[in-house]
């Protein structure tokens, strides 16, 4: 890892944070994104001392703004030169349905449909610097296996809850992982999805404040470290695997009862639009 770059969203806390510290730790050049400034600095500098690597920097995006994930983009790129692990972690939670500017559900939108639009903006750069990965945090595969994805109703207009949308947004990123691994087959760029594991994060701040203080209680006896996001991000035993679900650091199965190719394909298409690409070089079949 040493020199190599790494592009780390929800690097503030949580699993990003456990991911860029990791990266760190190995002598890569480290990138976090947040949406708060002094969140980001504060987790630099901790990054910074706790692995005596001073090549850690901060880059601002709320990942729900497309117009802010185009901002983030164009900053890295005009930055660095390279990107080797693109390593995709933010989230957010709501327990009411919550609208971005642009008209996309938040939970939709940050925890998905920012990411699919990133990922598509540094596709050159990962393949000008393969071997290079891309790895996505999602669900435990049990949980979301017999999710349903309505391309119909993907804002969930129809019974909303905040449970239901962080369930189909993972299902949108298992999606995505598979769709993009398909994509960049040969191309030396891999796509990999994982489970976590439990890590302390910050996502019950979100919650109402009856089920944020248990909530908050419970994250305090949790790990900070997800040791599968590290592993997927630094390890040289998984260069070259692609497409594949990951669980304490090996491949999990995903076997829908529904059509898991035609849905991630037609997914692909419908995020095209929503994020305003129109079609990226070298991501059509």
């Amino acid at each position: 890892m040493q020199g190599k770059v790494c592009l780390v969203t929800g690097g503030t806390s949580g699993v990003g944070r456990s991911i860029a510290t990791g990266c760190a730790r190995q002598g890569a050049v480290v990138v976090i994104v947040g949406s708060d400034e002094t969140r980001g600095k504060a987790a630099v500098k901790a990054i910074r001392a706790s692995t005596g690597n001073d090549r850690v920097e901060w880059l601002h995006a709320d990942m729900a703004d497309l117009g802010s994930v185009r901002a983030l983009a164009s900053a890295f790129q005009r930055r660095y030169g390279s990107l080797h692990v693109l390593s995709m972690n933010a989230a957010t939670l709501t327990w009411d349905r919550r609208m971005t500017a642009a008209g996309h559900e938040l939970i939709f939108a940050t925890n998905y449909l920012g990411h699919f639009l990133l990922a598509n903006l540094l596709l050159d750069q990962l393949r000008a610097s393969a071997p290079a990965r891309v790895i996505t945090v999602s669900g435990l595969p049990a949980s979301i296996v017999g999710v349903r994805l309505d391309l119909d109703d993907l804002m969930l207009e129809r019974g909303y809850s905040p449970i239901r949308a962080t369930a189909r947004a993972a299902v949108a990123r298992v999606l995505f992982t598979f769709e993009l691994a398909r994509r960049l087959d040969g191309t030396g760029v891999t796509a990999n999805t994982f489970h976590p594991g439990l890590v302390r994060s910050g996502l019950p701040s979100r919650l109402p404040w009856a089920l944020r203080i248990p909530a908050a209680a419970a994250m305090f006896f949790l790990p900070r470290k997800s040791s599968t996001g590290i592993y997927l991000a630094t390890s040289p035993e998984v260069e070259g695997i692609t497409g594949r679900f990951f669980v304490g650091k090996k491949p999990a199965g995903f076997t829908p009862a529904w059509d898991l190719v035609g849905t991630a394909s037609k997914l692909w298409t419908v995020s095209e639009g929503l994020a305003g690409l129109g079609g990226i070089k070298g991501t059509s079949t």
